[in-house]
């Protein structure tokens, strides 16, 4: 059974995380602040908000004992805050003063590490706040980062796909074992089970292999599944998989385990948290009721509850115990879910069950409030321009208009990333409607097409609708000709990814380099704008830390291979 007990509606931007202590609910947000909720009253602490990040704080994690809150930003820091007084104790900075995704206490709490926008791990000791070590780990951005339950050892997950294991304890630099293909498209968080394997210091250790030491690693990432891993560190070092997750239908954004390893629950784009055995691999129960993406997943330390967060700017918390599964209230505003008994709770949930909520349908965009553009950049993690988008009342028809030279001259707007994503986004929105329109008129087309007679129909696509013959052809049988006897190609869905293109050019890139701020650019492109004396990123407009290139070898091949298959 899971019902629903308390939503938090607090923040202002979107709910990056949340965590628990044994007395404290905390949760950060794009808003750039941490709040902390007392347990049970839901009430927030006297001390909350924690104000001390200049932009979105991504991640937050206690202490062991629950005494220190380590929270980390955008803006390059991770705030260490007493979780009683919410006192900032100390601030501790990014090498490279480069964003940080994500960050975790070691189990006995010596050691603070973070996971980073440029690929690097940076370890401080707990205690003095010295920097033990930077580890150039991957070459892309940092979301997922997990000591093992003994704090020997730190496993990190990047944006490329790959997890890397390495010594948690004095953070070397050298990689204990690599593995290649992760998570397609992306490794978005990972952690160990606190129960299993040697993590249980009573469970059984084979005759035959008295070294043996193994853990459970759950992942996941933008491949929609949730990975089960046995992590081998002795005798050697290996990484076998379990078993692949299935049940959600978009990116998995977080996943988590309770205290005592018996549940693992895991959050989605597609709006939905699904709680599993970890053992079996059975799905428990899936709970819905987010309007957005689900960002964020933690368990109570005592397993009673489960906190969710959200793109919509909430946190639920949702009372856990044995029994029914979640179907979603249509209908009302009451606190808690409507309960349906099942035969048995820890069967599988078949698909039926687990169809994902349908979208909800977009308003005309020449019909869009100012406030509804400022929704939609939150969407787009373009939170810090919502302000000047306010000031100067952009609603739905002044977007369209927006072109680059208005987005710098006018609204002050110049990073080139930012510039770029905006108008790419305005792109999507129009093209979106207009597919819309036309795939409707297209259908209609195409259904009174093939109730005609060939002779007629053709006459008809060739005069009217020459466009749509391959679609035609494709659902009336024949291949329709134009009076010239021509036969026109349909035209390829592949569209080029927008991973593909360099961020300068627009161009698809042939040699991608990764630059000190993190991004990937066209090697050409980015050498011709650091000739010109340009020290800045072209994404961010902050000061490059240097003019290393390194290239994005993953990344280059991702794009022949697509381009190979056409």
């Amino acid at each position: 059974m899971a019902t629903l007990e308390h939503t938090i509606a607090s923040h202002a931007s979107d709910v990056n995380w949340v965590t628990f202590s044994s007395t404290v609910l905390a949760s950060c947000s794009g808003d750039k602040t941490v709040r902390l909720w007392e347990m049970g009253t839901w009430a927030e602490l006297p001390c909350s908000p924690l104000l001390g990040h200049s932009y979105p704080v991504h991640c937050c994690c206690f202490s062991s004992f629950g005494t220190q809150l380590a929270t980390c930003s955008t803006d390059g820091t991770i705030n260490l805050w007493g979780s009683k007084s919410g006192q900032r104790l100390t601030t501790l900075a990014h090498p490279r003063n480069n964003g940080m995704r994500t960050v975790s206490f070691s189990p006995d709490s010596n050691v603070l590490v973070a996971g980073s926008v440029d690929g690097t791990l940076v370890l401080w000791d707990a205690y003095t706040k010295e920097m033990l070590s930077v580890i150039e780990a991957h070459d892309t951005s940092i979301c997922a980062c997990a000591f093992t339950p003994d704090g020997n050892f730190l496993l990190s997950g990047s944006m490329e796909g790959n997890m890397k294991l390495w010594d948690g304890r004095y953070g070397n630099n050298k990689c204990l074992y690599y593995l290649a293909e992760g998570h397609d498209l992306g490794v978005t968080c990972c952690v160990f089970s606190p129960t299993f394997g040697s993590a249980n210091p009573d469970n059984p250790i084979p005759e035959t292999q008295p070294r043996m030491q193994y853990f459970m690693l759950a992942s996941c990432g933008a491949d929609m599944l949730v990975k089960l891993w046995d992590v081998h560190v002795s005798p050697g070092y290996e990484m076998r998989l379990r078993v692949n997750l299935q049940g959600h239908s978009a990116t998995v954004n977080a996943c988590a385990f309770t205290p005592d390893g018996k549940r693992l629950a895991s959050g989605s784009v597609d709006r939905a948290a699904i709680v599993w055995n970890p053992l079996t691999g059975e799905k428990l129960y899936m709970l819905t009721g987010h309007p957005r993406c689900v960002t964020t997943v933690a368990f109570s330390l005592d397993g009673m509850y489960l906190a969710t967060g959200c793109m919509d700017r909430t946190v639920r918390i949702w009372r856990l115990a044995d029994g029914p599964a979640v179907i979603p209230v249509q209908d009302g505003a009451s606190k808690t879910e409507k309960l349906v008994d099942v035969q048995d709770a820890a069967a599988p949930i078949t698909a039926q069950e687990t169809t994902e909520p349908p979208q909800p349908k977009r308003k005309p965009l020449s019909d869009w409030s100012v406030e509804e553009v400022c929704d939609w950049l939150r969407e787009k993690g373009l939170e810090q321009n919502i302000e000047t988008f306010r000031e100067n009342e952009i609603d739905g028809n002044e977007l369209k208009q927006l072109t680059n030279e208005t987005l710098s001259k006018d609204l002050g707007i110049a990073a080139l990333g930012q510039r770029n994503k905006i108008l790419r986004g305005i792109k999507s929105l129009q093209e979106s409607e207009s597919s819309s329109t036309s795939g409707q008129a297209q259908a209609n087309l195409v259904a009174l097409a093939s109730a005609l007679p060939p002779q007629l129909m053709q006459n008809l696509v060739s005069t009217f609708a020459p466009s749509l013959m391959a679609n035609m052809a494709q659902s009336t049988g024949p291949t329709v000709t134009t009076s010239k006897g021509a036969t026109p190609q349909a035209a390829s869905d592949d569209k080029v990814p927008d991973e593909y293109l360099c961020p300068i050019t627009r161009e698809i890139m042939v040699d991608p380099v990764i630059a000190s701020d993190g991004y990937t650019y066209e090697r050409k492109s980015i050498e011709s704008w650091l000739q010109k004396g340009k020290m800045t990123s072209p994404m961010t407009n902050a000061l490059l830390p240097n003019m290393n290139l390194t290239p994005n070898r993953m990344l280059k091949m991702l794009i022949q291979r697509h381009f190979g298959r056409q």
